[in-house]
């Protein structure tokens, strides 16, 4: 398992304005080993309760919330995660636990059996928390990304684009799912997460644009398209 935690913050960016800072950052900070020339996808399963907690949570922005997702990257296929992120306050704590294709399926059907007698505590924790809260797959999310990352304070950048979404098919390994896209055409998320305090000069070289705050993540946002003509409010 992986324990990490960080501040998080989020931005909304149109295309042009998007490769603009990319373009500046180059100078200070090092694309992630895995982005290539043009990034690479990224697929979530988010899970939520019968009731939608976590999503009520978010759309009440309250302070503490979380959220728990199975994740995968399609051009790594053996990469698979089961991810529990909790926001306390101004800080984020992410917890990743590594997971086989074999228990992704299981996981993906609400069987959590495979967490049950898992050597690792926290395993048996979120076993615990999906069980007795009723949690189930919900909502599939997938997105293009850009990271950029630098090693003091542990600084991570990225750009995630062309975001789109599907609920009536959460096969995380279906390459071939139709999706709703979520937001406007050219829209991106830029994500800045750090340790400690954010480098001066990767500050500066973002700074010059007009940067408009994300209060709602991508699995509100996604969810919002199909809870809109629910009356979820």
């Amino acid at each position: 398992m992986v324990d990490i935690e960080r501040y998080e913050s989020k931005y909304q960016l149109n295309h042009v304005d998007a490769l603009q800072i990319q373009g500046r950052l180059k100078r200070y900070i090092q694309p992630d080993v895995y982005s290539g020339p043009n990034g690479y996808v990224v697929r979530s399963v988010y899970f939520d309760t019968l009731f939608n907690k976590d999503f009520y949570d978010r759309v009440q922005s309250l302070t503490n919330r979380s959220h728990i997702r199975l994740r995968t990257y399609p051009q790594k296929p053996d990469t698979i995660s089961l991810e529990y992120k909790e926001k306390n306050g101004i800080t984020v704590r992410k917890r990743i636990l590594p997971v086989t294709h074999q228990q992704a399926l299981l996981l993906l059907q609400s069987d959590y059996s495979p967490l049950s007698n898992h050597r690792d505590p926290f395993a048996r924790m979120l076993y615990r928390k999906m069980t007795l809260e009723t949690y189930r797959p919900c909502v599939l999310i997938e997105y293009q990304r850009r990271a950029y990352v630098r090693k003091e304070n542990s600084i991570r950048i990225t750009f995630d684009s062309n975001i789109r979404v599907s609920e009536a098919n959460l096969d995380l390994f279906d390459p071939n799912i139709p999706m709703a896209p979520v937001g406007m055409q050219g829209q991106v998320i830029m994500e800045i997460k750090y340790q400690d305090f954010f480098m001066s000069d990767l500050k500066a070289a973002i700074g010059p644009h007009p940067l408009r705050s994300e209060a709602a993540g991508k699995y509100q946002r996604a969810r919002m398209i199909y809870m809109s003509g629910r009356n979820y409010l």
